[in-house]
């Protein structure tokens, strides 16, 4: 019997990205999650006796030379050797061959595939490892023709870093198919590179096994849920697989319903359950958390603008209760069917509506205020979106046509205030 474990994108060290601008202490306490993650892989290895362990790319996050990282791994690649577990890499887009990182320790137990596809062979198991390396950070070219040719007679395993040509929502790398990979002849193909975990094919007498681990520690709040990895046997020349858990921190989205709020206020005042929902939606240890909060349309505005306060009171009252839960910031939804507008006399609104249409363009003033402002919003955007023309051109080369169009924005803005302003009202019961 032979045994394996698959795993990639283990993007070693990279912080939780989803908590480094709002709570740096916090994030700097979580920021072990991805060597805590690897660390309960090479536990599993060493507990299952596992023959081989394979890192189907993206190991390292990208161009870093902290030998810190590299430490790590050498301590890591210790203990795997002298419990006989034999480790396999190979290198993807963010640690392709010719980025900056740590180096590979020279020992016996260790294989970094080159770019030029290669074999290493386990004669009493009769199982043979295939692999290629990405040489630069990207590759456009489907790599698996240069991949060696089956052993024959005996279980073979691909290891390949690929988006597989069907995933948007990843980079076209080494873009290949399933029916490509079937062709080379092989068992089962460790893939990585697309983050969320799945078996793309289950393997048959006739097919081979496609199987991406996924991500093993999520670090933002698309890559959300329990990481997993994958634990491999090998008996009579087939191949089973299981799944096993592997995230130090899970990150998820939680949605909360508050649409029976009718203020800001009671809002606020329903900080203590809603710390508790939280609390109760984590049953995996650690866990950052993005509470979607539903609120009426009205409330929409008022729930924003105190949005941070709103933070601050749900973590105190998690706090209160255990150290093993963090927010992530508050994500606001309006209720479902809630599509209602406020109610706003027709004439007035009509009236502010001609105004505008009619003397926008004719007052300077009017338009170098509305610039001035604007663009001051302009300068908080990141560039990309900064420097697109039609976010400037309304204001700037202000005509009839631009004018309408801030028209219906100040028409929807102005529903929303008034409706804002009755609810507050009606909850501070004036």
């Amino acid at each position: 019997m032979f045994r394996f474990i698959h795993t990639a994108d283990l993007h070693l060290d990279s912080p939780l990205k989803a908590l480094s601008r709002r709570n740096a202490d916090l994030a700097e306490a979580i920021g072990v999650a991805t060597r805590a993650a690897f660390e309960r892989i090479v536990d599993k290895a060493i507990e299952e006796r596992v023959a081989a362990l394979l890192i189907s790319g993206d190991l390292y996050d990208g161009s870093t030379k902290d030998m810190r990282t590299g430490l790590y791994l050498a301590e890591c690649l210790r203990r795997l050797g002298k419990a006989g577990v034999h480790t396999f890499i190979i290198l993807g887009n963010h640690d392709a061959e010719t980025v900056a990182k740590p180096p590979f320790p020279d020992v016996e137990t260790l294989t970094v595939f080159k770019p030029k596809a290669s074999t290493h062979r386990f004669e009493e198991h009769e199982v043979a490892i295939h692999g290629a390396s990405f040489r630069d950070n990207s590759v456009t070219a489907d790599m698996t023709p240069g991949y060696p040719d089956p052993v024959q007679g005996w279980v073979n395993i691909g290891m390949l870093h690929t988006s597989l040509g069907g995933f948007s929502e990843h980079a076209d790398y080494a873009p290949t198919s399933p029916a490509r990979l079937g062709d080379k002849g092989y068992d089962y193909w460790a893939l990585g590179h697309v983050h969320k975990s799945q078996v793309f094919q289950e393997g048959t007498p006739e097919r081979p096994w496609i199987v991406y681990p996924g991500i093993p520690q999520g670090r933002d709040m698309g890559e959300t849920g329990q990481g997993r990895a994958v634990l491999g046997t090998v008996s009579d020349g087939r191949i089973n697989i299981e799944w096993f858990d592997t995230s130090a921190v899970v990150l998820e989205r939680v949605p909360i319903d508050l649409s029976s709020a009718e203020s800001f206020n009671d809002i606020q005042a329903e900080a203590g359950d809603i710390a508790r929902t939280l609390i109760d939606a984590s049953d995996h240890g650690r866990a950052l958390l993005r509470p979607e909060l539903a609120v009426p349309r009205a409330l929409v505005p008022a729930v924003r603008r105190g949005r941070d306060d709103l933070l601050d009171l749900i973590q105190t009252n998690i706090q209160a209760r255990t150290d093993r839960v963090a927010v992530e910031k508050i994500g606001i939804v309006a209720s479902a069917g809630d599509n209602q507008r406020a109610e706003i006399d027709k004439g007035t609104l009509a009236h502010l509506t001609d105004m505008i249409r009619t003397g926008a363009t004719a007052d300077s003033d009017l338009v170098k205020e509305l610039v001035k402002d604007f663009e001051a919003i302009l300068a908080k955007l990141p560039p990309g979106l900064r420097a697109h023309p039609g976010h400037l051109n309304p204001l700037t080369d202000l005509d009839p046509e631009s004018a309408d169009h801030i028209a219906g924005w100040l028409e929807s803005m102005a529903a929303e205030a008034v409706a804002s302003a009755a609810a507050a009202s009606k909850g501070d019961g004036s």
